[in-house]
């Protein structure tokens, strides 16, 4: 979370008191709590954050968190999270409840339009207790806006329309919201979004090809809540049209015309019987992921799709066990299913078979608070999954995740915590049967003897937190952890004997990654600023290679002032890459330092003729540097003036 989440949120109320730096988060433990007391490193990226970035993706949104990145370079589709130095199925990305599992060679993960997130939250380390198979460098956790979100004090309807254009590549987009609370308990949401653009260029003018979008969005929400009970409705679409490498994320020579759709659903029932003994939410959802591509030159026609349908069950039960002893016990289910398919010219596409694989966990987590300083979290999960394709052998298996995590509130402002956790990833289905052509004559070759990764953290760590440090009302806040995350069975593709030679995938027998983290805060009447930095280091202890999808060290300083008076803030963010010298990926080798400059300045008068209108305004890469990230092929975006205006009536 960067410094400025809590900037412009109704920052001063009528005392000039600032917002609160502690974001609440029910990702970590699946109990709600602000991040900084959470016995976990998990970070917070709120709706203000969202709206100053005025993100074009992901990525514009997750700058400054530590431990995550997103790689693929400036294609938006083709991006995917990278969370301590693991990324592919190796999160687990979650929007609104809704499993996003789709994962295909180098197509990007992420296909949503990030305007319209309220928060994202980032789960940093094993998580397999709480969220099964695949998040053994975390969790993204992103939810969408509600109407109670957009409605200002009194109201019962509005509307809101947004407008916004970038310089770089010609960027335009458009939003209408409308949204309201017609009845006591009622909230209704619907939303549009239209996003066209050309390529980006770099900071020496060159074209950073096929990053050009035409995307099309829409969010459909409802809700109802009465004495407890609440159900939710949630619908969402996306849509681009593109020219885009069939390896997207990549410098690939074989260009087809895209066309990326997602399509999603769920329902949501939630039940709290104020008592203590139910606090339950149940999702049952769907997730359809098609992409449909023609090589240009060649006319070949290939379709990619995943359909995941699933259900999220969890109830949390409190009791009072004595006068210094608590205890909230959290309990529950997960059941999806991923159905995948591939076609090439009306035929089955080898490189993404036919397959099924369906997955089932169970979980219980106790949290013990003793003498109201010291919490102690065990707890246990279970799950199996079956695997199965045509023409190919069954497979099936199952794992025991254990977690312990344990803070001690020190003193009035320090807390200290550590944790041990285990998480596991399945083999996907198309490591397990992939086939066919992988580039030139080179052929895959699946292996069905493939087993399962699994991890093993253990982190310490602290949270300080101080108020009224330089002023009335500031707030400062401190959290850091070290972590070593020894993991078996890394899976991992190879490649031998060149374009005449054969790609398949093997365990590597052990890996480690080893890091740092460090995340610091400020908020002050006028002034805000926050730090943040991450280091990593990744090995194969079996071949004494260093790992290749370590991301370079980072260091993130963000600075800036408001306005009270005036409705106006601004600050500056500067990003130093230190360089990736050690990893055994030798085709994108970044060896030297980048230090990057983004500017940003938000304005919502106070002018009672002007009510409702907001504009954000931001340059990033202001020198105009031209970078690239590891582990990154392209070069990243050069200078790039963007402006956004909302008023909402």
């Amino acid at each position: 979370m960067t410094a400025t989440a809590a900037q412009a949120q109704n920052a001063e109320d009528e005392k000039g008191a600032v917002t609160s730096l502690d974001a609440m988060t029910v990702t970590a433990t699946r109990t709600e709590k602000s991040a900084i007391e959470a016995p976990a490193s998990v970070s917070v990226v709120d709706r203000e954050s969202i709206l100053q970035a005025q993100p074009q993706s992901l990525d514009d949104v997750l700058k400054g968190v530590p431990g995550v990145q997103m790689t693929g370079g400036p294609r938006n589709t083709a991006e995917q999270p990278n969370i301590r130095g693991f990324s592919d199925e190796r999160v687990v990305v979650i929007t609104d409840g809704v499993r996003k599992n789709f994962q295909s060679g180098h197509r990007g993960r992420t296909f949503l339009d990030p305007t319209l997130l309220k928060s994202v939250d980032v789960l940093r380390g094993p998580s397999s207790m709480l969220y099964g198979s695949g998040a053994l460098g975390g969790v993204l956790a992103m939810e969408t806006i509600d109407a109670s979100d957009l409605l200002r004090p009194g109201e019962k309807v509005g509307l809101r329309t947004t407008i916004g254009g970038q310089s770089n590549n010609g960027y335009k987009s458009a939003n209408v919201t409308a949204f309201g609370t017609p009845l006591d308990g009622v909230d209704l949401l619907f939303s549009a979004s239209r996003h066209n653009s050309g390529n980006y260029e770099d900071g020496d003018g060159q074209d950073i090809p096929y990053s050009a979008d035409d995307i099309g969005s829409a969010l459909a929400k409802g809700s109802v809540e009465h004495e407890g009970h609440s159900v939710e409705l949630n619908l969402q679409l996306f849509r681009d049209d593109h020219e885009i490498p069939t390896a997207a994320n990549t410098n690939g020579t074989v260009i087809a015309d895209r066309v990326t759709r997602e399509e999603s659903g769920s329902l949501r029932y939630g039940f709290d019987d104020q008592e203590g003994l139910l606090d339950l939410t149940v999702t049952a959802y769907t997730n359809n992921t098609f992409i449909r591509e023609i090589v240009q030159g060649t006319g070949r026609h290939d379709v990619t799709q995943l359909d995941t349908i699933g259900i999220d069950a969890a109830n949390t039960s409190r009791a009072t066990l004595s006068d210094d002893a608590k205890l909230a016990l959290t309990y529950g289910l997960e059941l999806y299913q991923d159905d995948q398919e591939g076609v090439r010219n009306d035929a089955p596409r080898q490189q993404f078979p036919n397959a099924t694989q369906i997955t089932q966990g169970y979980f219980a987590q106790a949290e013990f608070t003793l003498w109201d300083d010291l919490t102690v979290i065990p707890g246990l999960r279970y799950d199996t999954y079956d695997q199965e394709a045509t023409g190919a052998e069954d497979v099936g298996d199952s794992k025991l995740s254990k977690k312990l995590a344990v803070s001690y509130q020190a003193t009035d402002w320090l807390m200290l915590f550590g944790s041990y956790a285990e998480a596991f990833r399945a083999p996907s289905l198309t490591e397990l049967y992939v086939g066919g052509t992988h580039f030139v004559f080179n052929t895959f070759v699946p292996n069905p003897d493939l087993k399962p990764e699994f991890a093993k953290n253990k982190e310490v760590g602290a949270a300080l937190s101080f108020d009224d440090v330089f002023t009335q009302r500031d707030g400062l806040r401190i959290k850091g952890a070290v972590f070593q995350n020894d993991v078996e069975d890394l899976i991992e593709q190879s490649v031998q004997g060149g374009a005449f030679g054969t790609t398949t995938t093997d365990n590597v027998p052990e890996a480690r990654i080893r890091g740092a983290e460090l995340e610091i805060q400020y908020e002050g009447p006028m002034f805000f600023s926050g730090l943040s930095a991450t280091r990593m280091r990744g090995d194969d202890l079996t071949q004494g290679d260093a790992l290749a999808d370590i991301p370079e060290d980072l260091v993130t300083l963000t600075a800036g002032l408001r306005f009270a008076e005036t409705g106006l803030s601004a600050g500056w963010r500067s990003m130093l890459y230190f360089g990736q010298k050690r990893s055994s990926n030798t085709g994108t080798p970044h060896p030297g330092k980048k230090l990057i400059h983004d500017l940003f300045v938000t304005y919502t008068p106070n002018d009672p003729a002007l009510d409702g209108l907001r504009v954000d305004f931001g340059i990033d890469n202001v020198f105009d540097k031209t970078y690239r990230r590891y582990p990154s092929e392209l070069n990243e975006v050069g200078r790039n003036a963007k402006l956004t205006a909302s008023l909402q009536f």
